[in-house]
């Protein structure tokens, strides 16, 4: 990947729309149509379709896929069923994380979705453990499109419009086919509770897709959201994402992702992660809910690395902040020191140099 700005088969529709635009990872993406906030409030109360192109896509073919990805993941991907869809950490030798990803398993190939900062990273982590199996690594992120139909209205909409049955998958299954000649790849996911529908098509026919959901389908249509609003529902579901709370001086059992390492087996990272499960950790992933003067012009929004301190001490730092239309309060991720991440402890986030009270949640601040 060159470093160059790189540009979604779905860009003049963003533009004809007028989205503010912005890069992330090198990709040029819609922040917002209109305001990030109503954008998220419409994907909770109705439905809103995403243009998240800028994930990874990284297609695996050949029998040695599996002993690749059993190698380099910390999950058991062997017990992986075919069409289905899972979480997966890939770490380095010393626990940290590289990358979280989602395995998506087809009877004939794999498909790692990667973090939009992390593909390049992830790619060559690939190729470099598959050196000499039987295996096929082939990065179709600028082939292909990917967009994603959230809310509890999705669903419906979806159902009336498109000739296919994806729109009935269950969380977590996948269907692989093609219609018109073209191949698809339709994943079911979730995100802070919502239907999830996750589609990867050929670039080709993305501008008619996007067309259709979100203009031609009429009374069923979808409305467009930027990936602004996609990160306030990320917040809200207490995701991380790499480089907020996620990287690779982070090990999954401060990040609450101790649930996607098998606790044997030979794999990246193996030796170190097992010691992290059975030693203390020094700061761990907490949810904060903000409680800001009622005089307050705005909602303080809290910038990653805002310090959180308890009886004026400094116990942590913040790593993603949002105001939640779900919740109607400012909330954020932050990671404290293990006497200060309990439930109920109250702390202050300091906000351009003003202390604003919060007190500790568990994590996600919305499920459903």
């Amino acid at each position: 990947m060159s470093d160059q700005t790189l540009r979604t088969a779905l860009h003049d529709k963003h533009i004809a729309l007028e989205a503010r635009m912005g890069t992330e990872a090198q990709w040029e993406m819609p922040l917002s149509y209109g305001g990030a906030l109503e954008e998220a409030a419409t994907a909770r109360k109705e439905a809103a379709i995403f243009d998240v192109s800028h994930l990874g896509r990284i297609r695996l073919r050949g029998d040695g896929s599996l002993d690749l990805l059993d190698r380099v993941c910390a999950n058991d991907a062997a017990g992986q069923e075919d069409d289905t869809a899972s979480p997966a950490l890939m770490c380095n030798a010393k626990g940290g994380v590289i990358d979280l990803v989602r395995l998506v398993r087809l009877s004939d190939y794999w498909l790692v979705l990667t973090s939009p900062a992390c593909r390049t990273k992830v790619l060559e982590h690939l190729q470099a453990n598959g050196e000499g199996m039987d295996v096929k690594i082939d990065d179709q992120t600028e082939k292909t499109t990917m967009v994603a139909m959230i809310g509890p209205r999705a669903q419906s909409r979806l159902a009336a419009v498109l000739p296919l049955p994806v729109a009935e998958l269950k969380s977590g299954d996948v269907m692989a086919g093609s219609f018109m000649i073209a191949r698809y790849v339709a994943i079911r996911s979730s995100l802070a509770g919502l239907y999830c529908l996750e589609v990867v098509l050929p670039n080709m026919l993305a501008s008619q897709a996007w067309r259709f959901i979100t203009d031609k389908a009429g009374e069923n249509r979808i409305a467009p959201a930027g990936i602004a609003a996609w990160d306030i529902l990320r917040v809200e579901a207490g995701l991380p994402r790499y480089g907020h709370e996620i990287n690779e001086t982070i090990n999954p059992y401060q990040a609450a992702l101790g649930s996607l390492v098998r606790p044997d087996g030979d794999f990246m990272g193996a030796e170190a992660l097992r010691k992290f499960a059975s030693g203390p950790a020094r700061r761990r992933l907490a949810g904060l809910v903000l409680s800001p003067p009622a005089a307050a012009a705005a909602p303080p929004i809290a910038p990653q690395g805002s310090a959180v301190l308890s009886a004026g001490a400094e116990v942590g730092t913040t790593t993603s902040g949002a105001f939640s239309p779900a919740m109607e309060a400012s909330i954020a991720m932050a990671y404290v020191s293990p006497d200060a991440c309990q439930p109920g402890t109250d702390v202050e986030v300091v906000i351009n140099g003003e202390n604003i009270p919060a007190n500790v949640v568990n994590l996600p601040f919305v499920s459903s």
